[in-house]
């Protein structure tokens, strides 16, 4: 259930009344709950491990509704995974590009199969057609090191300013898996509406706590 708190609606953010909103709940369970075509993005970087896979197809089976006409999901896919992931999430949304977050900097995976991972995927599917005339966008950025300070799974700012380049200005944003709240912490830096879903607890304050610092400026 959501919390009954203001600040916790997140159909106050759908009506402009507030900047944010951080919901302690299941990710695809909250989307039904939105509106139809309520939503201008949903930018989430979901764990790795194979068993979260399915996670992806079960976010996109709300998408068709919830997100505006030429809106985007933006979403960091393992490599293992992008065969199950593009086949799953394109039965419901658009394949627009895969985009290429550098790591030059940190330390690098090393696969048994002799690979040494230094970039991820950021697979961009659209609901229907992308608009035309917003110009171009480059397909890759090199992203900082994520400092890891909020969660072991965060990722940096850089990160998430790349991936808001894809909302038009003052948009919604959604994250269903937010962690300790990158992406919304970025969507206050730069005037977006955020709608933050976390299940676990711990992640879910901390989100709060920054969300909440940033606006007030510190």
């Amino acid at each position: 259930m959501l919390a009954t708190a203001d600040r916790d609606d997140p159909l106050a953010v759908l009506r402009g009344e507030r900047r944010w909103a951080v919901v302690h709940g299941d990710g695809p369970e909250v989307l039904r709950t939105l509106p139809d075509a309520s939503v201008d993005a949903v930018i989430t970087d979901p764990p790795y491990a194979r068993e979260f896979t399915p996670l992806y197809e079960q976010i996109a089976a709300e998408l068709p509704r919830v997100l505006k006409r030429g809106g985007s999901f933006l979403a960091i896919v393992p490599h293992h995974s992008l065969p199950e992931v593009l086949a799953g999430v394109g039965q419901h949304l658009k394949y627009r590009w895969t985009l290429c977050m550098w790591q030059e900097q940190g330390n690098h995976p090393r696969m048994a199969m002799g690979i040494e991972v230094v970039w991820k995927p950021i697979v961009w599917w659209v609901n229907g057609a992308w608009p035309v005339g917003r110009g171009f966008i480059r397909d890759g950025f090199t992203n900082a090191p994520p400092e890891k300070a909020h969660h072991k799974w965060e990722q940096s700012l850089s990160w998430a300013h790349y991936c808001l380049r894809f909302v038009p200005n003052g948009g919604v944003v959604v994250d269903p898996l937010m962690g300790s709240g990158t992406i919304g912490v970025a969507c206050v830096e730069h005037g977006f509406r955020f709608i933050g879903i976390e299940r676990e607890h711990g992640p879910m304050l901390t989100a709060r706590r920054r969300l909440s610092a940033r606006r007030a400026g510190r």
